[in-house]
């Protein structure tokens, strides 16, 4: 049921953009009405003053601070428009001083320039969030012009779709057999996103209906099976192309690349590459003493096989990432014996409605509450906005007597609390998994049972550290034997291998990884760019993923994705070939990279540095986060400072030459 303003399904000033998919709008009071009380109400407040404009709707406080009375005031308002007007519509942005006020109204909490620039774009009011146009009309593209893109997750299959929107001809590589990035991966038991599902999707697709609040693995690679075909990328990406080398050529201005495919080497040329390959794409497989001589079963989790039988196992399990934690609760219901050999304790946190399935009022709300999407997902993601405060250290606080930092102790005291609620106050069992280190100084894991699975009769928790893997199954430091029929070990990626197991080779024949190496680990200017590899583009590079303060990672995908488009841009409406970051830019932007870093938890002694793999350990230095509030990390990496750049070559067809 289709209608649009003036026939009665919004209100007829309401200003309205495009439409929906088809959903029954039509449902009783009572429908309409369980509908409401399950909803965001954050999400309706803003929905309901975004289509009346009401002041009351306003005047109401952030959701969590409503009373029950003004939470049924808002429901009855709620539930009696939607009677009257339900229907399918999306919302026109509205004017900035509106936008402005309407998301201050979320949190309570003003937005400054640089958090409304960040944010703006998270309610998904405009088509193409966070994407970028030519800066007059679409040029001339030479003849041959092609960006090659390396792989097709979330990253690659969203830069697919801002090339094409462009007109810019590109071609995704994909190894695997099918899109899908680290969802292709990881495919253990449970595995799901531990970010409510609306924000961690494509601003640009609107029409998904998650089965999950916390989608599961296998729908999530559905869904970007899907939105890769439906807007044209799968028919451009070249699948089971697993990219060995790709050596830049100052003569003709373009990079070569070589593939391994099912038909043997392939040789082709790029203008500029987006390497979209991911940080979580290596698998870190551990080589265990004995391992030869165990007599069960050894599979990672990265390289799950689909005929795994846990059925009445004894399965010993390692590894307590988010990957460990999600994961146990299957084993434990599956196998006959379960022992978790564990090496570092983590803090974990309970998150409203993970693991339950979406109702199927909500997702009618979706549908036919114009704007409930939009602020959804704008209220779902502000949680986040004001954590970097929790990442670091209060001296003053600590002069006190204090730990970390006042907010970051009150975590710990909640999160310690929970502990010993779904541990049932055993102490035998706090006193092995309690943390030595602070909260958020890891990255926080979403608890998925683990805490009451280890509770259960069959689950058997051990601190002693693994010695080596016998016929039997493994062989503590005490000399304690567990016997196993499998061993499933969750050890998660080596995130020092960026672009791995491709090599770069730059400009005078300079090998990224060997340069790498030969520093102090993987390092970008803006997480993307590296000097001397020129029109390279790392999404999710060394230093990119924001500590703390931001939207989910699709959205960042987006706006890096927007950061090298620009610089594309750039070389076709000038006419050059090259863009490439200065050396003394480069230098610059890590020193304050370096400079912020050491004033985070992780890097600090309360922090356990060194336990977690933001930090790389060889040169013991924060490798994988920018440590940057999130809002001025979107200022550096959002649009090119083209002083810091070097645009130089002349484009011409079929290749370039040097100037």
């Amino acid at each position: 049921m289709r209608r649009t303003a003036g026939e009665g399904a919004v209100c007829p000033h309401l200003p309205i953009r495009g439409q929906f998919v088809e959903h029954e709008a039509k449902k009783d009071a009572a429908y309409i009405r369980r509908a409401v009380e399950l909803a965001d109400l954050n999400a309706v407040k803003l929905a309901m003053f975004h289509i009346t404009r009401d002041e009351a709707f306003a005047a109401l406080p952030v959701g969590a601070k409503m009373s029950p009375e003004q939470k049924a005031w808002l429901a009855d308002k709620a539930a009696a428009w939607l009677e009257k007007n339900a229907g399918p519509a999306n919302l026109e942005e509205p004017a900035e001083a509106d936008l402005r006020r309407m998301m201050d109204m979320v949190t309570g909490i003003p937005n400054g320039e640089m958090e409304f620039n960040l944010r703006r774009d998270l309610t998904g009011f405009k088509e193409f969030p966070y994407m970028v146009d030519w800066t007059n009309g679409k040029p001339e593209i030479p003849e041959g012009f092609k960006v090659a893109v390396i792989g097709s997750g979330f990253a690659g299959i969203g830069t697919g779709v801002q090339l094409d929107n462009l007109g810019i001809p590109y071609t995704v590589y994909e190894r695997r057999k099918d899109p899908g990035g680290v969802w292709n991966i990881n495919r253990y038991p449970d595995v799901r996103v531990d970010t409510i599902s609306i924000t961690y999707e494509f601003l640009f697709e609107r029409d998904h209906e998650w089965s999950e609040y916390f989608g599961r693995g296998a729908e999530v690679r559905e869904y970007l099976r899907k939105v890769s075909k439906k807007r044209g990328v799968f028919d451009k990406t070249r699948f089971e192309h697993d990219l060995k080398k790709a050596t830049w050529d100052d003569d003709r201005n373009v990079w070569k690349l070589e593939f391994d495919t099912p038909d043997g080497v392939l040789k082709e040329d790029a203008n500029a590459i987006i390497s979209c390959a991911g940080l979580f794409a290596t698998p870190k497989v551990v080589d265990w003493e004995g391992q030869e001589n165990f007599k069960g079963e050894i599979v990672h989790t990265a390289l799950w096989k689909d005929d795994v039988d846990l059925k009445g196992k004894k399965i010993a399990t390692v590894g307590q990432g988010s990957t460990g934690i999600q994961m146990l609760g299957a084993l434990a219901r599956e196998g006959s014996q379960v022992t978790v050999f564990q090496r570092t304790a983590q803090w974990m946190m309970p998150r409203e409605k993970y693991g339950e399935a979406m109702e199927p009022e909500v997702q009618w709300l979706v549908h036919n509450l114009p704007g409930y999407w939009n602020w959804w997902r704008y209220s779902a993601t502000s949680g986040l906005f004001e954590t970097h405060g929790l990442m670091q250290v209060d001296p003053e606080w600590q002069a006190k007597g204090g730990i970390v930092s006042e907010a970051n102790d009150q975590i710990r005291r909640d999160l310690t609390a929970y502990m010993s609620h779904q541990l049932g106050g055993r102490q035998d069992l706090i006193d092995k998994v309690m943390p030595d280190y602070a909260p958020f100084s890891r990255r926080p894991i979403v608890d998925n049972g683990w805490y009451k699975a280890l509770t259960q009769p069959n689950v058997e928790l051990v601190t002693t550290p693994i010695k080596r893997l016998v016929p039997e199954g493994i062989e503590t430091a005490d000399g304690k034997i567990y016997e196993a029929d499998l061993f499933v070990t969750a050890t998660g990626f080596d995130v020092v291998k960026y672009l791995w197991p491709a090599r770069y080779i730059g400009k005078d024949g300079v090998d990224l990884h060997q340069k790498w190496d030969e520093g102090d680990g993987p390092r970008a200017y803006v997480g993307m760019m590296n000097p001397g590899f020129p029109n390279l583009w790392t999404l999710y590079g060394p230093n990119s993923q924001p500590v703390s303060g931001g939207p989910a990672q699709p959205v960042w995908f987006a706006i890096w994705c927007s950061y090298a488009t620009q610089c594309i841009i750039k070389m076709l409406e000038t006419g050059h070939a090259q863009v490439d970051v200065k050396q003394d830019a480069f230098d610059r932007y890590n020193a304050e990279l370096d400079e912020e870093a050491s004033k985070l938890i992780s890097m600090n002694e309360v922090g356990g540095v060194g336990k977690n793999y933001y930090v790389n350990t060889e040169h013991m230095r924060l490798q994988v986060n920018s440590p940057f509030y999130a809002p001025y990390y979107h200022k550096l990496c959002s649009t090119p400072v083209w002083d810091d750049l070097t645009v130089s070559g002349q484009l011409t067809p079929r290749g370039t030459r040097p100037d």
